[in-house]
């Protein structure tokens, strides 16, 4: 039985050109890790066009149960339905229709009910075209998602009259033309049809549902349907009560049946009487039918949704689809992660990574992008040995006894006859500073070389601060939030990530979440070790994501009452200055930059010890 899944995952890695695994805990897909940030912001309807890696899954994982006992084709097809839906569909459109969707003041899912089902006809239709034998396979299929599939109002009916004319079991030619438009369309002229041509049609159907869906929200309450939110039943009760006591006792009538089984006399009057509920009644209603009708579209389109993609609601009914690494290793970041290639190490890679930490190709791009800031890096390290040394004379003065005279007491305890003329060796004391570097890798850096500035100014601030042994941390951040190095970890066990931050670029900017992440980080190490702390931020534009705004300078502000926030802005057109009132930076010229840490790092430890 092995050797069956076997030759299934040869045949269509052949086929696809990508991994593809049988699995015995469910279906997925994952992308190249180093491309994760961008692929998700393009799921999210972020940025539109990206390169096709970046669209292209690395692997697709098959649920072997679910297969196991159907014939052949009917697994080929299955498998092959999935791969076809994630190489052809394209995620941006997903988001952009629901956006259209809730401006209109539908929920969101209404837009996925009707795209996802002309998705999923249009991926069969170019897998019949690649291979004729599936199609039974996939008319069957079809057959078996139809049966127990209970479709509750018009714009569910909507959808399901295109896969009907596709299987041949219905009859109607202005849909029929739409959708074979549809089908031979590439994906933007597509979702322009299903915008332009159908969207007039499929909109007066959804109105349709959300009036049958106030009737039905009568209909469970008359039942007694057993509600989460006591709240809401409260209202309902108020509402059903409210009405006229004949359509109260046709509400209790019909109570077993649904709104749709009403004579549409009865329906017009309930709905009538309840446009004249108050305000505040009727903008409830509104709310529960919002999130009764995302229910309800849900459960009707995880039928025409790919297996392979976790999918999520979030707030307001927006679907979002949950895009995973395909060798992603779990990060105490709670974001991206770096991993290392498996593959076996040379004898000379062993050899560097003893002495340095890295493999030879990775030593060799470390020391090249090294070279071109190491003048500023020794500059630094040596205004930091005189700003603060490492070991103290450790000499104290006024003692009865000692091995030095304390010149400077002379001429006070001789006068006195005290006699506390001698100085001792003291407990040395070391003044030390915490540091955490926040470094911005989203999508705007990649103009300008901004990233290859970005690594050479984390080279410069690790460099100097681990030659100071001086406790530092570095994130870097997108949309979300990586863990470079933690403040106890060893900087020569890091260094290969530092050269893999190249690979990592993509995504929005959440400088929000960054900072917020931070913080916590920096105040937990500072207490525990009793240390001052600074943050200093690295970010060329204005965030996509999270606060902004005046809402981040107030973040921003209140992080300042416990750590110095240093801000650095680079490019003709950065922010730093507006977030970063007073400590923030903007350097017009990339050459400008080592220049510029050096400033900031000096200027804030000299800051940080004159508290001491």
């Amino acid at each position: 039985m092995k050797e069956k899944w076997k030759v299934i995952e040869r045949l269509l890695e052949e086929e696809y050109d990508i991994e593809v695994q049988a699995s015995y805990e469910g279906w997925g897909a994952g992308y190249d890790p180093k491309f994760l940030p961008l692929t998700e912001m393009w799921a999210r309807g972020e940025v539109e066009d990206v390169p096709e890696p970046v669209k292209r899954p690395a692997g697709v994982v098959f649920y072997v149960p679910e297969l196991s006992g159907k014939v052949e084709d009917r697994t080929l097809a299955e498998i092959r339905h999935e791969i076809e839906y994630l190489l052809s569909t394209d995620l941006y459109l997903w988001r952009l229709g629901q956006r259209e969707f809730y401006r209109f003041g539908f929920p969101p899912t209404c837009f996925v009910v009707l795209y996802s089902v002309l998705e999923s006809i249009k991926t069969d239709e170019r897998l019949i075209i690649n291979h004729p034998s599936s199609k039974h396979a996939i008319r069957e299929r079809y057959e078996e998602v139809l049966k127990p599939l209970e479709s509750y109002y018009p714009h569910h009916q909507f959808s399901l009259s295109f896969l009907r004319i596709w299987l041949d079991k219905e009859t109607n030619t202005e849909l029929e033309r739409s959708l074979y438009e549809y089908i031979r369309s590439k994906n933007r002229e597509a979702y322009d049809i299903l915008m332009e041509d159908l969207l007039g049609k499929y909109i007066k159907r959804v109105e349709e549902s959300q009036e049958l869906n106030y009737i039905d929200l009568l209909l469970d309450e008359a039942r007694g349907r057993v509600r989460k939110d006591a709240h809401k039943g409260r209202i309902m009760t108020d509402l059903l009560k409210k009405l006229p006591e004949d359509l109260q006792r046709l509400i209790y009538e019909y109570k077993d049946k649904r709104a749709i089984d009403l004579p549409e006399v009865e329906r017009k009057e309930i709905l009538r009487s309840l446009k004249a509920m108050p305000d505040w009644m009727r903008d409830y209603l509104k709310q529960m039918s919002y999130i009764d009708l995302i229910e309800r579209d849900v459960e009707f389109f995880r039928h025409f949704l790919p297996k392979t993609l976790e999918a999520d609601i979030e707030h307001r009914g927006f679907l979002s689809f949950i895009i995973k690494g395909w060798e992603e290793e779990a990060s105490s970041g709670g974001g991206t992660s770096l991993s290392r290639g498996k593959g076996e190490s040379s004898e000379e890679d062993k050899l560097y990574q003893k002495a340095y930490g890295l493999n030879k190709e990775e030593f060799l791009s470390y020391r090249k992008t090294l070279k071109t800031i190491l003048p500023y890096v020794e500059s630094l390290k040596r205004r930091f040995h005189r700003l603060l040394p490492q070991e103290e004379e450790g000499w104290g003065g006024k003692h009865y006894f000692g091995k030095r005279l304390d010149h400077k007491s002379l001429s006070v305890e001789v006068p006195l006859g005290r006699g506390k003329i001698y100085k001792r060796r003291e407990e040395e004391v070391r003044k030390e500073l915490a540091f955490k570097l926040l470094i911005d890798i989203s999508s705007s850096m990649k103009k300008e070389e901004k990233v290859e500035n970005a690594i050479r100014a984390l080279l410069l601030f690790s460099e100097v601060i681990e030659s100071m042994r001086m406790p530092f941390s570095i994130d870097v951040f997108s949309d979300r939030v990586f863990r470079l190095k933690a403040f106890e970890e060893d900087y020569s066990l890091v260094k290969w990530k530092v050269v893999e931050l190249f690979n990592m670029l993509g995504g929005g900017t959440n400088l929000e979440k960054a900072l917020l992440f931070a913080e916590e980080d920096l105040e937990v190490f500072c207490l525990k070790r009793g240390l001052r702390g600074c943050m200093v931020v690295f970010s060329d534009g204005e965030p996509t994501r999270g606060l902004r705004g005046q809402e981040l300078k107030n973040l921003i502000n209140s992080i300042r009452l416990k750590h110095p926030v240093v801000g650095v802005g680079v490019g003709e057109k950065n922010y730093a200055e507006y977030y970063f009132e007073g400590t923030g930076i903007s350097i017009k010229h990339i050459k400008d930059l080592p220049h510029a840490f050096t400033r900031v790092i000096e200027n804030q430890a000299k800051r940080l010890l004159a508290f001491q």
